[in-house]
């Protein structure tokens, strides 16, 4: 990514890193020129129009419940400090309506509910778990993955779960960026035999060019979001977005609730111990 812009000599050190992320994205946030050339990159000419007009994706726009509850969850992004945006309890209480909605309009396109899975990108898609469960589907596939905030890729690091030509499923994760966590987990599925017409992409909120290069390579994947946004910005986050949706929803967290959340996710131990680290090492306090 830092080489496409045209800093790949600049080198980061994790010491010496400065807000937002480094030397890189300090030195490209002051120069217009080269964040334009980095959105025009990023987005590649994938308007929003261009997806609803090819019918790429459904989302929640018309539902006014839904609306409400993206009106609550974006209070205060970007602009205001964290302490003012929404977060924790309310973060939570609102991101579900929307979740619960996606849950409910994705199963009725589900014929066999019973050979359904539901792949939860970690750790922000385990937050999907619940609205799924409440409507009779608890068989889950887990990634722990991560983008590389350099080169905006996928890094997993523990996978567990099963699924073969005869699921359906559902691959649930909040934010649709780049796309590259949605390509990684397909390439996954499409491995063991999952059939591309019976993949299910759910976010809560989605940007153009992700949608368009999933489309691109995999044109038979229905994908359903609650609100399509309208583009990336240089650094790779969705605009209008709402911030990260994980530090959000699982900010002040008690211990109680996060090792509930896990137990309900139906992981075996070490994925059980390896999700409440995760967890608690990237959850933000109710304080901060």
């Amino acid at each position: 990514m830092k080489r496409k812009f045209g800093f790949g000599d600049i080198i980061s050190s994790k010491s010496e890193k400065t807000a937002p992320e480094d030397e890189y994205l300090t030195k490209i946030n002051h120069n217009p020129e080269a964040i334009k050339k980095a959105e025009i990159l990023l987005n590649a000419d994938a308007s929003r129009e261009l997806i609803l007009r090819n019918k790429f994706c459904e989302t929640l726009e018309a539902d006014q419940e839904a609306q409400t509850a993206f009106d609550a969850i974006r209070q205060g992004y970007p602009n205001a400090p964290l302490s003012e945006q929404c977060r924790g309890q309310e973060f939570r209480e609102q991101s579900e309506i929307i979740l619960e909605k996606l849950a409910r309009l994705t199963a009725e396109k589900i014929s066999n509910k019973s050979k359904t899975v539901v792949l939860l990108p970690w750790r922000s898609g385990l937050a999907f778990g619940k609205s799924y469960r409440s409507l009779g589907i608890d068989s889950f596939y887990h990634l722990s993955s991560k983008r590389d905030e350099e080169t905006l890729e996928t890094m997993v690091d523990y996978e567990i779960g099963e699924a073969d030509e005869t699921n359906t499923v559902i691959i649930a994760d909040p934010m649709f960026a780049t796309g590259n966590t949605m390509i990684d987990a397909i390439s996954r599925m499409k491995e063991k035999g999952v059939r591309e017409e019976n993949i299910i992409i759910n976010s809560v909120v989605a940007a153009p060019i992700g949608i368009a290069k999933v489309k691109k390579d995999y044109p038979n994947i229905k994908i359903i979001v609650g609100a399509l946004d309208e583009k990336l910005d240089h650094k790779g986050f969705i605009v209008l977005g709402l911030g990260d949706f994980g530090d959000k929803f699982f900010s002040g967290m008690s211990g109680e609730e996060i090792k509930r959340l896990a137990d309900d996710s139906h992981l075996n131990e070490t994925g059980r111990q390896k999700a409440i680290e995760r967890i608690k090492k990237q959850t933000i306090g109710a304080g901060k």
